[in-house]
């Protein structure tokens, strides 16, 4: 029989061993995720938002304003789309620009103002894609 001081030290070799084990390199960049919306004035009414993919590759996404009004978006490569909505926008007159991945999860989102084009840009880092946008 196994004394229970035995079994301890026994479940923690492996736990010390891994310690020992090389440091991982550094992390890839992460894409950017929109935090809180900045303050400021806001707009009410219709606006329209242009949206230029600059990535290598086709993407998806959406345009969102601060009641939940969406207009959502699928570009190939180098193809510009202009999308109209009507609603509020959040703080400084600026929209969210969400860039979602085929089953539609979020992986770089910002805060921008539709007053000029918003460009997407995607560039490879290794073990995927970093994602980058006009964002004000």
């Amino acid at each position: 029989m196994i004394r229970p001081i035995a079994l301890l030290i026994l479940l923690s070799l492996p736990l010390g061993l891994a310690a020992c084990e090389e440091q991982p390199a550094a992390p890839a960049p992460q894409n950017q995720r929109a935090g809180l919306p900045p303050k400021g004035p806001e707009f009410t009414g219709d606006l329209c938002a242009v949206v230029r993919n600059r990535a290598p590759f086709t993407i998806t996404g959406r345009i969102e304003l601060k009641g939940g009004e969406r207009a959502t978006f699928r570009l190939a490569r180098n193809k510009t789309t202009r999308l109209c909505l009507s609603g509020t926008t959040f703080g400084n007159y600026t929209v969210s620009l969400v860039v979602t991945n085929f089953v539609t999860m979020p992986i770089f989102s910002c805060y921008t103002t539709v007053d000029e084009a918003i460009e997407i840009f995607a560039r490879p880092n290794g073990e995927g894609f970093t994602y980058s946008a006009t964002c004000r």
